[in-house]
């Protein structure tokens, strides 16, 4: 076949084919000044004494976790809470470990997001549409915890939960969980565990895990292993569910089920709250959300994809029009923007995001008092090699030059710095910077782009991932760690493999 030939195999979330993997042969080093490895049988894992909070692994859904204390089990001792945290909620004998698990009444993750410093937003389903008991608490010593905040969790008719606890304490790790009866348990779900966003003016490193492009083949070694680390919140960059095919709502929610039971998703999902966006998946493969395009019928099964989506994830949206795009603060140390990179599209326009949302990532980048400023952006913004622009070329931002033209420029007008772009979509896993060349500050801004499930099936030497532009990239599927540290003005990025050892790690600091 031609060259052309070879470049139409190079595929994003909208080819679900996985094929043979390659190695990491084809990825760098790093970069000057940059400490960072690729040796295959190194284990080096982010230095736990710069993490926060502690581990919260519970595989089996027992409610065993780890001391966020303890510094044994990857955690350290965070500062001090507030005083008026230190003796939060109501003392109580109870150990909700002893209520058996039952995941026959709750047969999908426990969901947690849209973290605050105050509040957490708690989704569920319940297929018997019964009432369930949901409880919050903070686990104290002896037998006993802080019992926070207790209620009832009311179904709607369609059996989804959806709420917000308010009054909560900043930077403070809580354990929650709900149950069948009052007082007397019989019967509960998996043991979750979410961390409130630190307190507005706290600095201190943060640890993220990202995903993206699960995969369909509902089993997905990467975040097996993320299960296995500690991080303060998770970032689902897009294709957390594959809904091909699906047209009603009745069959977005049968398939939103399905993939919210695997034990991978209930695993990971347990051990912090999230904030996620979408990609095209969501809805259809290659969907563009392009309401120029769409009939009567396809614009009622975005509409179906939709709500399907918003009533079951922790994101304070309301429709019919939701509103993705939002951002969240975590002290001083990091905002994490989240962008919508699908639905506001019009290819006749060139809009790649609308004016609003436009202006919103504007103001963000330039406004945030927070040392780093996270992108959530479902689709690379990264000048890809050549080879990638003979298919897909327009279904990311590159595919929009003014919109693209628009963010360079206003990043380099305003002399932004610390932007991090982390992305999904391509089947690969890679780090980059934004251009092939150029010393203005938008050439030299990184972006980290994680596949969780599904591979690329080009050989890594035709994929274009090479050095100086890209220190990694590669064909295969990695859990990813992200170590975010404003005292020391550094991200640590650690790449794993299923197999749980490190294929990359690096300490960076901006424009490296």
């Amino acid at each position: 076949m031609s060259a052309g030939g070879v470049a139409t195999l190079l595929v994003a979330c909208g080819d679900d084919s996985i094929a043979a993997s390659g190695t990491d042969d084809g990825s760098s080093g790093g970069t000057s000044g940059a400490s960072s490895s690729t040796d295959p049988g190194s284990t080096t894992a982010i230095d736990p004494t710069m993490q926060t909070g502690g581990g919260t692994t519970d595989p089996d859904g027992s409610g065993s976790t780890t001391d966020p204390g303890d510094s044994s089990s990857g955690g350290t001792d965070t500062d001090d809470p507030p005083a008026e945290c230190e003796d939060e909620g109501e003392l109580i004998d109870w150990d909700p470990a002893s209520v058996a698990l039952d995941e026959a009444i709750f047969p999908l993750a426990v969901l947690s997001g849209e973290m605050r410093p105050e509040s957490v937003m708690f989704t569920l389903y319940v297929p018997d549409g019964a009432p369930k008991t949901f409880r919050l608490w903070v686990p104290a010593e002896d037998g006993q915890v802080r019992l926070v905040d207790e209620r009832t969790a009311e179904p709607n008719a369609d059996g989804f939960v959806k709420f917000t606890v308010d009054g909560l304490c900043p930077g403070t790790w809580y354990e929650y969980g709900y149950f069948v009866g009052e007082g007397d348990f019989t019967a509960r779900s998996r043991i979750g565990h979410v961390r409130t966003a630190i307190a507005e003016d706290a600095v201190e490193p943060l640890v993220i895990a990202l995903a993206s492009c699960c995969g369909d083949s509902l089993d997905w070694p990467a975040l097996g292993v993320t299960n296995q680390e500690y991080y303060d919140m998770f970032l689902h960059l897009g294709d957390m569910a594959y809904n091909d095919g699906a047209e009603t709502l009745a069959e977005y929610r049968a398939s939103w089920r399905m993939w919210m039971s695997t034990p991978d998703y209930r695993n990971v999902f347990s051990n912090s709250g999230m904030y996620a966006t979408w990609d095209d998946h969501e809805i259809d493969d290659n969907s563009n959300f392009d309401r120029e395009t769409m009939d009567p019928a396809e614009l009622q099964r975005r509409q179906n994809a939709m709500d399907a989506y918003f009533e079951l994830l922790p994101i304070e949206a309301e429709g019919p029009n939701y509103r993705l795009w939002r951002s969240f603060r975590w002290g001083l140390t990091a905002e994490i923007i989240v962008l919508d990179c699908r639905y506001e599209r019009r290819p006749s326009l060139g809009t790649y995001l609308s004016d609003e949302q436009f202006a919103f990532l504007e103001d963000r980048l330039a406004n945030s008092p927070c040392h780093f400023k996270i992108v959530m952006n479902s689709v690379p913004v990264t000048q890809m090699p050549p080879q990638w622009d003979i298919i897909g070329a327009d279904d990311r931002w590159t595919g929009f030059p003014d919109a693209r033209e628009r963010l360079r420029n206003f990043v380099n007008d305003q002399d932004i710095d610390n932007v991090w772009f982390v992305s999904g979509d391509f089947h690969v896993t890679f780090l980059s910077r934004l251009e092939p060349q150029g010393e203005d500050n938008w050439s030299r801004v990184r972006e980290i782009a994680v596949a969780t499930g599904n591979e690329n099936p080009v050989p890594n030497g035709l994929l274009g991932l090479n050095p100086p532009q890209f220190d990694y990239g590669i064909n295969e599927v990695r859990a990813c760690l992200l170590e975010f540290d404003p005292e020391t003005d550094s991200v640590t990025l650690r790449f794993i493999r299923p197999n749980g050892d490190d294929a990359y790690f690096v300490e960076m600091t901006y424009g490296q």
